[in-house]
Order: structure tokens, then C-alpha cells, then sequence
């Protein structure tokens, strides 16, 4: 091979370098989403959410009337606990743990006792986001120890509880 026809190989073995090497830099640059995969994903998104935030936030609710209950039972088991000693201070006891038990969900009242039967009764009713939500009713009986409540929507449907 002769020098002049090495120099034109040469110059087209480096002209294809830089041909190779610029293009793929150009496809580096060129990597990434479409608009049409983009929107697909928000889509799906969108989608999902739709169908998990109902979820969720009925959850709450419920774990927010979960909460009222548990204070009406504690509330409930207190006044039946110290009826074994003492009646004579369990409306007074009943009424106070109703006002403080109250909050911005809950909002507690004492039923008193039931003389003849030794029975004490309570309510809750929803206030804020458990409004219209959430009612229950409870009792405690003093002279056997049985607690009951009842839960409902509505203060009709939160069936009256029985400790007899």
C-alpha cells in the first residue's frame, strides 16, 4: 500500500469514529419518556388513588368511633367499679367523666342509674367528622358486673343496651 492510499482510509476510519461517537451521544440526549407513557402512568395513578382514598378515609372513621367507644366502656367500667363500694357518688362520678370525656369527636351523657335495678346507662354521639355517623348506647350493672353497648349510625339505630 502506498502512503497516498493509506491517508484516505485513515481520514474515513476517523470520520466513522466521530460519526459513531456523536450519534451516540445523541442517543443518550434522546433517552427518556414519551408523552403518551406519561400520561398512561398518570392515568393509572389517578385510578388508584380514586379507589384508595375512600378506603382510607372510611378507615379513619372508624378508628375515630373506635376511640368513642372505648372511652364510653372505660367510662362505664369506672362507674360500675365504683358502685361495688359506694353508689351514693356514681351520678356525680358519671357526670363528670361525660363532660371530660367529651371532645371534638365524642360528645358523652350520662343516663344515671337506674335505682331498682342497679343499672347505670350512658350515650355518645359524633360531633365532627363522625357527625350523623356514629351513636351508641351503654349500661353497666352494678350487682352483677355486665356491661353492654350498642352501636349504631343513628341514635335510633344504636339499639338501647341491655345489662339485665
Amino acid at each position: 500500500m502506498t502512503a497516498s492510499m493509506l491517508r484516505p482510509q485513515l481520514q474515513a476510519t476517523v470520520l466513522r469514529k466521530l460519526n459513531a461517537t456523536s450519534s451516540h451521544k445523541k442517543n443518550l440526549l434522546q433517552k427518556g419518556f414519551t408523552l403518551v407513557e406519561l400520561m398512561i402512568v398518570i392515568v393509572i395513578v389517578g385510578i388508584l388513588s380514586a379507589v384508595a382514598l375512600p378506603n382510607f378515609l372510611n378507615q379513619t372513621s372508624k378508628a375515630k368511633a373506635t376511640e368513642c367507644t372505648t372511652k364510653l366502656g372505660a367510662m362505664l367500667s369506672q362507674a360500675g367499679a365504683e358502685a361495688l363500694g359506694d353508689t351514693s357518688g356514681v351520678d356525680a362520678t358519671m357526670t363528670a367523666l361525660a363532660t371530660s370525656n367529651s371532645s371534638t369527636l365524642c360528645k358523652f351523657s350520662s343516663g344515671g342509674l337506674t335505682a331498682a335495678s342497679g343499672i347505670y346507662t350512658a350515650s355518645v354521639t359524633g360531633e365532627g367528622d363522625l357527625s350523623g355517623k356514629y351513636n351508641a348506647n351503654g349500661c353497666v350493672n352494678s350487682n352483677t358486673g355486665k356491661k353492654d353497648i350498642k352501636i349504631g349510625t343513628t341514635a335510633a339505630a344504636a339499639a338501647t343496651a341491655s345489662c339485665t
